[in-house]
C-alpha cells in the first residue's frame, strides 16, 4: 500500500514539473523570407531542371500552378515538392538553352501557420553565359473609371510572332499590382507588341465579352529600358456578330444576336415598319399581313462597335398562337413631371405605333382651358417606338403651378391595332429654389470634347455638353462626377478603340477636387458649383 502512495506522489510531482507551451501572445503576421535559392537570382549557365527555394520558416503554396508566371512560358509543366522550409519545382523537360527565365511568384508562397504570403518574390537566371537585362514598365488603367487595372495579365509578344492576344500564348507575361503598375525584366532586345487583359477564364487569350482588353498601338523597339508604357483597358468584344436564336415566339418572330449591335438594317421594303429593335441584341417582327406559315426572306445587315459586320439571309414565318399579345404601354419622361423652362416630353412605347390622334391627347390647364399640341412638332424615331414633343414652361404654365397631361385610349394605336389604357400625368414647372447647377471649363489644345455629367453613385449619364465652357442646370440635389472625353475625330461619340484595326480609344479625364481629394461634386438646393475646371 505504501508503494502505491509513493508512485502516485511521483506522478503528481512529474505533472507539476512538466513544461507547456505558453498560450496567447501576438499572432505571427510576418511573411517568410527567402534565405537561399538554387539557382541564385541573376545566375548564368544554369543547366538543371529544378528550382529550389529555402525560407526561414515552414512554407506551403497556394494556386502556384495557376498563378506562378514564368517567362518565357514553359508548356510542359512542373511538379511541386514541399519539405518544411524548402520549396522545390521540378520541371518535366529541361529549360531551353541560352535563354533568360524570370519566375514571378505573386502570392503563391505562404507560411504554414497563418497564411502570410510573400509578395514581390521574383527569380531570374540564364541557361547560357549571358543574362538578358532590359525592362519594360508602365501603368494600366480602366478607360471608363480611370482607376488602376489591378491584377491584370500583361502579355508581351515578339513582333515576329504570328499570334496575338486574340488567338494564342505570348512570349512573356507579368501582372499588374494594386496600383496598376507592371514591369517586365530580363528581356532580350527586339521588337514587341504589348496587351493587357483581365483574364476571366485563365486561358491567356481575349475571347470573352466579359473581359477587358487593352493594347499599346505602337510596336515597342527594345534597345534600352522602356518606362511609361501606359495604356487603358476596355470592353472590346471581338467575337464576330452572329444570330444565336431565330424562332417564332407566340404571335411574334424573334431574332437574337450574340452581342450588342450598334447598327442594323433590315433590307426588305415590305418589312420596314413591321419590326422593333427591343434591345441591342434582339429584334422582334410583327405579323401585319395576318397570314401564317408563309416563309418570308430578308437580308439582315448588322455591324458592331468593332466594325465587324454580319450579312445574313433569314427565312422566317409566323404561327397561329393562343398566347395573348403583349400589352401596349408607354413610359413618359421626365418621370417626375417636373419641367425645365425648355424641356421635352418623351414617350417610349412597348411596341411600334402606327397612328397618333392629337384630338385624344392634350394638356389640361384647368376645367375650362387646354394647351393645344401641334402635331407637326412631334418627332418620331425610325421605328415609331419613341416620340418627343418640345415644351416651353413659360408658355405652358403662364403663372400656373401645374397642368395635367391627358392621354385617352385612342391617342396612340399600335402596330397590332391595340390602344393604351387612358391615364393622366401631372406636370409642374421646376422650382428655381429647389435646383442646383455645376459649371466649369475644359482647358485643352484638343479641338473637340464631350463633357459628361455622371451620377456619382450609379455611374449613369445625366447630361452631356460638347462645349468647353459647360454648365449643367436644373440639377436635383445629389452627388455627381464630370468626365471629359477627348473627341479626337469630332464625331460626338466616345470611340473606345478597335483592337482589330489597332485604333486607340479616345482618352477620358475626370474632374478631381485637389482640396478634398475626391472626384465627387456634391450639390444641394440653390447651390451653384462653379470653376469645376479640367485640364489635359
Amino acid at each position: 500500500m505504501k508503494r502505491h502512495y509513493f508512485i502516485l506522489l511521483l506522478l503528481i510531482i512529474s505533472s507539476c514539473a512538466r513544461v507547456s507551451s505558453p498560450q496567447g501572445g501576438p499572432e505571427d503576421e510576418t511573411a517568410p523570407t527567402l534565405i537561399i535559392s538554387v539557382p541564385k537570382d541573376q545566375q548564368t549557365d544554369y543547366k538543371e531542371n529544378t528550382i529550389t527555394l529555402t525560407f526561414d520558416e515552414w512554407v506551403t503554396t497556394k494556386n502556384i500552378e495557376a498563378d506562378l508566371i514564368i517567362t518565357p512560358k514553359i508548356e510542359t509543366g512542373f511538379k511541386t515538392r514541399i519539405k518544411k522550409q524548402q520549396l522545390q519545382l521540378i520541371f518535366n523537360e529541361p529549360f531551353q538553352d541560352s535563354t533568360t527565365y524570370t519566375f514571378s511568384f505573386a502570392s503563391t508562397v505562404t507560411d504554414i501557420t497563418n497564411d502570410n504570403a510573400i509578395t514581390g518574390l521574383t527569380l531570374s537566371f540564364a541557361t547560357g553565359p549571358t543574362l538578358d537585362s532590359l525592362q519594360i514598365s508602365g501603368t494600366i488603367t480602366n478607360l471608363y473609371e480611370q482607376e488602376p487595372a489591378e491584377e491584370y495579365l500583361i502579355s508581351l509578344y515578339r513582333e515576329t510572332d504570328s499570334l496575338t492576344i486574340l488567338d494564342g500564348p505570348a512570349s512573356y507575361y507579368t501582372k499588374t499590382d494594386t496600383s496598376g503598375n507592371y514591369k517586365f525584366q530580363n528581356l532580350p532586345s527586339g521588337k514587341y507588341r504589348i496587351y493587357a487583359l483581365n483574364d476571366k477564364n485563365d486561358n491567356s487569350k481575349a475571347d470573352s465579352e466579359e473581359e477587358r482588353i487593352g493594347f499599346y498601338t505602337d510596336t515597342l523597339e527594345l534597345n534600352n529600358n522602356l518606362t511609361g508604357i501606359d495604356f487603358t483597358t476596355q470592353n472590346l468584344d471581338v467575337n464576330k456578330p452572329r444570330i444565336i436564336n431565330s424562332r417564332p415566339f407566340g404571335r411574334y418572330y424573334d431574332i437574337e444576336f450574340n452581342k450588342d449591335i450598334d447598327f442594323n438594317v433590315i433590307e426588305n421594303t415590305s418589312l420596314n415598319k413591321a419590326y422593333q429593335v427591343q434591345n441591342s441584341r434582339k429584334i422582334r417582327f410583327y405579323n401585319t399581313s395576318g397570314t401564317y406559315n408563309d416563309t418570308t426572306s430578308l437580308i439582315i445587315s448588322a455591324i458592331d462597335s468593332a466594325r465587324l459586320e454580319l450579312i445574313d439571309t433569314l427565312r422566317f414565318y409566323f404561327i397561329e398562337s393562343k398566347i395573348e399579345k403583349d400589352e401596349f404601354t408607354t413610359i413618359i419622361t421626365p418621370n417626375s413631371g417636373l419641367l425645365k423652362p425648355t424641356d421635352t416630353l418623351l414617350f417610349k412605347f412597348s411596341k411600334p405605333v402606327i397612328s397618333l390622334n392629337t384630338d385624344s391627347l392634350h394638356i389640361e390647364l384647368d376645367s375650362v382651358s387646354t394647351y393645344p399640341l401641334n402635331e407637326s412638332l412631334f418627332l418620331w424615331n425610325d421605328q415609331k417606338t419613341e416620340i418627343k414633343y418640345p415644351i416651353t414652361s413659360q408658355d405652358l404654365f403662364s403663372g400656373r403651378t401645374n397642368a395635367l397631361l391627358q392621354i385617352k385610349s385612342t391617342s396612340f394605336i399600335s402596330i397590332e391595332n391595340d390602344t393604351l389604357e387612358a391615364f393622366s400625368k401631372n406636370l409642374s414647372p421646376v422650382k428655381l429654389e429647389d435646383i442646383a447647377s455645376i459649371e466649369g471649363e475644359v482647358f485643352t489644345q484638343s479641338k473637340y470634347v464631350i463633357v459628361q455629367l455622371l451620377n456619382s453613385r450609379t455611374g449613369e449619364l445625366q447630361a452631356t455638353s460638347r462645349e468647353k465652357k459647360f454648365k449643367f442646370n436644373y440639377l436635383n440635389p445629389g452627388q455627381y462626377q464630370i468626365r471629359v472625353i477627348d473627341d479626337k475625330n469630332g464625331n460626338g461619340k466616345w470611340d473606345i478603340g478597335n483592337i482589330l484595326l489597332n485604333e486607340a480609344p479616345e482618352p477620358a479625364y475626370y474632374h478631381f477636387d485637389d482640396f478634398y481629394k475626391t472626384r465627387v461634386i456634391e450639390v444641394r438646393k440653390r447651390w451653384e458649383q462653379v470653376d469645376r475646371n479640367i485640364s489635359f
